[in-house]
């Protein structure tokens, strides 16, 4: 019978036993024809010919994975690869409850041969009043006027913060809503929110930049955290007799690590002040890491602002982030390492 007679008005097929015409069956569906010849390939084995051409089955490749290299892999940069995330490694720096300091120049993204790392600087008041925050929007503004995105994040409780006002505008809330952002020329300043110490460091947007955070009066354990992650670290103070008498106890206590003073107020001390230096701020100023800040009259009244800071304070910050990328191997060590200083023996002159 011809393909024409198949399907004629009153006529059945039997095609799943491979008979002609039958009498007694019935027309199939296309379903049942779809199936039919679904088992028809099944039974037919690999590389068997069909109408005399070859139709081996040939497996249909995997899906290819989301880190699969590619088929043309991309030429190679000059760049090394790109470090672990800087939240992630801060964000493992963060104890709970307290922030302190994250780990030190920890790099969100590997820089080019041409460029520094990233840099992680501390800003500690050695005593209340010192003027920490001033000094750590300061290395923030210099760093920023250099052409290079920084952050500048604020441990404070909002009720105590320095840098309320330091915005030129407020950009709202980060993803995690514990830290309030603001903007400052190509700054981006992290205020705390709320009473309670955040879970972590905030959301750090731009990767690659520059960090200075303003830890204000740290407490102990933040103290201890400090020296485990070793920033840069700068310590603020003021040239009285307390206020050096309690640097030299925070001195002590971050040991080796490498320290510059930043001390606000007049460069030239008074005797009084320079009698009561103990013997690691006393060879800090004998090495140079003691920077003079002016203590500008309209700072005393206003506060950190929006405004630009003075150019004398920001001279100061300069030198001190000249300072910290070559301060010595740390004061406790130097002390322990110097040499003693030589006395005149009866009947010698200098």
């Amino acid at each position: 019978m011809s393909l024409s007679e198949v399907g004629v008005p009153g006529q059945k097929i039997d095609v799943l036993h491979g008979g002609d015409v039958d009498p007694s069956g019935r027309l199939l569906s296309v379903a049942e024809i779809q199936q039919a010849f679904r088992e028809l390939q099944a039974r037919t084995p690999a590389g068997a010919t069909n109408n005399g051409h070859n139709h081996r089955v040939v497996p249909a490749p995997p899906a290819p994975s989301m880190t699969a290299s590619p088929s043309t892999p991309e030429p190679r940069r000059a760049e090394p690869s790109p470090a672990p995330s800087a939240r992630s490694a801060a964000t493992e720096a963060v104890p709970t409850p307290a922030p302190v300091a994250p780990a030190a120049r920890i790099s969100s993204t590997s820089p080019r041969p041409d460029q520094l790392q990233p840099e992680w600087i501390a800003v500690v008041a050695a005593h209340a009043g010192a003027g920490a925050s001033t000094v750590a929007l300061a290395i923030a503004d210099v760093l920023a006027a250099a052409g290079k995105p920084v952050r500048l994040i604020e441990t404070a409780h909002p009720a105590r913060s320095g840098l309320v006002a330091a915005s030129s505008a407020e950009m709202g809330l980060d993803p995690t809503g514990e830290w309030r952002r603001g903007s400052r020329e190509l700054a981006t300043i992290y205020r705390r929110t709320g009473d309670a110490s955040p879970a972590g460091w905030p959301d750090l947007e731009p990767h690659g930049a520059d960090t200075v955070i303003d830890l204000g009066l740290p407490a102990p354990a933040s103290v201890s955290r400090l020296v485990e992650d070793k920033p840069h670290l700068v310590v603020v103070c003021r040239p009285c007799i307390p206020g050096v008498r309690i640097t030299e106890h925070l001195l002590a206590a971050v040991g080796e690590q490498p320290v510059v003073v930043a001390a606000v107020g007049p460069k030239r001390w008074p005797g009084e002040v320079t009698h009561s230096l103990g013997p690691r701020l006393r060879l800090l100023r004998e090495r140079g890491l003691v920077v003079a800040v002016d203590d500008d009259r309209a700072l005393q009244v206003t506060g950190p602002t929006h405004a630009p800071l003075p150019k004398a304070v920001l001279a100061a910050a300069g030198d001190v982030l000249r300072l910290i990328r070559t301060a010595p191997d740390g004061v406790s060590n130097t002390l322990a390492h110097s040499a003693p200083r030589s006395r005149n023996k009866k009947g010698t002159t200098r």
